[in-house]
Order: C-alpha cells, then structure tokens, then sequence
C-alpha cells in the first residue's frame, strides 16, 4: 500500500495537485475545465510529454486525458477484461463431446464454400 501526500502548487498555477507517492514521484495533474478550455495547446503538450491531465468541473474529476498509447493500452485491457466477464456469465454446457484436431479441421473445411 502507498502513502501519498497532497501539495498545492503556488509556482505553477495551471497545475492545481500534485501527489508525491512516498516510494517515487507519482505526479496527478488536476485542472479545472475552464483552463483547459483556456489553454488548450498547454495541456496538450503535458499530455504529449507522458503526463495524465484529469479535469474537473466543480471540483470533481470528471475525464481524464490521457497520452494516446496509454489510452489504447487502457482500452485494450478494459475490453479483454469485459470479454472475461462475458464469457464467464456463459452457461458451460459440460455434455458436449471434445472434439479432436482433426475433427474441428473438417468441420471448418465443410462450411468453407
């Protein structure tokens, strides 16, 4: 388990949170929508440099920007968790014969027009 503590950044004021993890740095860049939408370019080169920017509106987070790599990364492993998931709601049906290399290769080369 990690603990962090939390610093107001007064030099830097479109950063508003940065958490320092105890082990490493862990740097959370949290911005109101309203200096996203301000300084847009400014974001975008943190997010180019590797950094996760998370916006929030009225005080709560609501999205998070995220470098593109990550982002599909993150997509990626949401989707293969949710197959998972789906496969195992599946009712098993144990009763089925196994079938051999074989068999599934002439099963397949039969619906094969």
């Amino acid at each position: 388990m990690h603990s962090y503590r939390l610093f107001r950044l007064a030099f830097q004021p479109m950063i508003n949170t940065i958490i320092i993890q105890t082990d490493g740095i862990l740097i959370m860049i949290t911005l109101p929508s309203k200096e996203v939408r301000k300084d847009f370019g400014r974001v975008a080169d943190i997010v180019k440099g590797g950094e996760s920017v998370t916006v929030t509106q009225s005080g709560e987070p609501t999205l998070m920007i995220l470098p593109f790599a990550e982002a599909m990364e993150a997509q990626r492993l949401y989707k293969a968790f949710r197959l998972v998931q789906f496969m195992k709601g599946l009712p098993s049906d144990h009763s089925a014969p196994a079938l051999s290399l074989e068999e599934i290769n002439t099963l397949v080369h039969e619906l094969r027009p």
